[in-house]
């Protein structure tokens, strides 16, 4: 009488087995997979572009993040209005007349998408004025964050302490040194140089990336240069 009983139980055992096996496969490929990114147009302006993030599963963590990316376009668009304003004061001013070109201005924002696994996200908005003169201006900010539950990562996140700051100075002037075909190498801007909590970053494999705005270690023409970090340097 009990071997029906043992039966039907070591049944039930292995069909739960099963399908515990084949749901995880699912589950993790679902958590491992890239965030889906689109990309938003503000008021109708096509030099205002800016990302907004679907299809999470916690819509708060979703609303979280969207809310951040439509805070900085905002912000972005109010930039805009002020240089609007400030050059068409001066459009009528000999100047302009004399040098067309002078007065001609620009602005655009666009984003791109660093990474985008691991429940993690990086995401770069690139903010650029030009109001005359030989070149415009480039602002890089970044926006990192835990796609599970929105929260917005921080330098002070990742480096934890005073001292791995130090250390990943170090390693960050070692890496100027190597390149003064990209990097300003000069004693008084190394000296001075000195990673801090308000550095722009985001992740990589194997690490984090700090990106450094024009002129700020590195000439015009160096654009926005990166150092890559290595996970071993603050772990």
């Amino acid at each position: 009488m009990k071997k029906p009983f043992v039966l039907r139980a070591l049944t039930l055992t292995v069909i739960f087995s099963l399908l515990n096996f084949f749901a995880l496969p699912s589950a993790k490929s679902y958590a491992d997979s890239p965030v889906k990114v689109i990309t938003h147009t503000y008021k109708d302006m096509d030099f205002l572009t800016y990302p907004q993030v679907i299809d999470l599963k916690n819509k708060t963590a979703q609303k979280r993040i969207n809310t951040i990316f439509k805070k900085h376009i905002q912000n972005s668009y109010s930039d805009y209005q002020k240089l609007k304003k400030s050059m068409e004061k001066i459009q009528g001013e000999p100047l302009c007349k004399e040098a067309p070109s002078a007065c001609q201005y620009e602005y655009n924002s666009i984003y791109k998408v660093l990474y985008n696994k691991d429940h993690k996200i990086s995401i770069l908005m690139n903010d650029y004025q030009f109001s005359g003169g030989a070149h415009g201006n480039t602002i890089v900010t970044t926006y990192n964050f835990n796609t599970d539950n929105g929260k917005q990562y921080r330098l002070d996140d990742i480096i934890t302490k005073e001292s791995i700051y130090a250390k990943v100075t170090t390693y960050a002037k070692e890496y100027i040194k190597m390149h003064p075909d990209v990097f300003f190498t000069d004693n008084d801007t190394l000296n001075a140089f000195q990673v801090t909590k308000d550095h722009a970053f985001y992740f990589v494999d194997g690490g984090i990336a700090l990106i450094f705005q024009s002129y700020e270690v590195a000439p015009y023409s160096s654009g926005q240069p990166v150092i890559v970090i290595p996970t071993s340097i603050y772990k």
